[in-house]
């Protein structure tokens, strides 16, 4: 299955919550199985978005342990930063929108522990 993937910052920071609440192979079932059942082609992501992502629950109730080797900062606390996917939306010149990694708080950020 081949859809595009052209979406708002606020469409993937959403996704990214949904990841880490429900995780990747419950996503990748649920739009095989609705692709299996539509009336017509699914050409965009959003789709699955908008008609059931959000709804699927989380992948396991007993919480995953935890590493103690790998410590992630703690949220910056920046109002343009998400505090789940430690991003920011940042405006170009040109008037374009991007999601950037936050260089106080996210993982992979120089300095922090990955």
């Amino acid at each position: 299955m081949t859809v595009s993937w052209s979406m708002k910052p606020s469409d993937w920071i959403e996704i990214s919550r949904i990841v880490q609440r429900a995780g990747i192979p419950a996503m990748v079932a649920f739009a095989r199985d609705t692709k299996a059942t539509a009336r017509q082609p699914i050409r965009y992501a959003t789709f699955f978005l908008r008609g059931g992502w959000g709804g699927l629950p989380p992948a396991s109730t007993i919480p995953a342990a935890r590493d103690s080797t790998r410590r992630s900062a703690p949220h910056c606390g920046h109002a343009d930063c998400d505090p789940v996917s430690r991003t920011r939306e940042i405006e170009h010149d040109n008037g374009l929108r991007t999601l950037e990694r936050c260089p106080d708080c996210h993982p992979a950020s120089k300095g922090q522990a990955a």
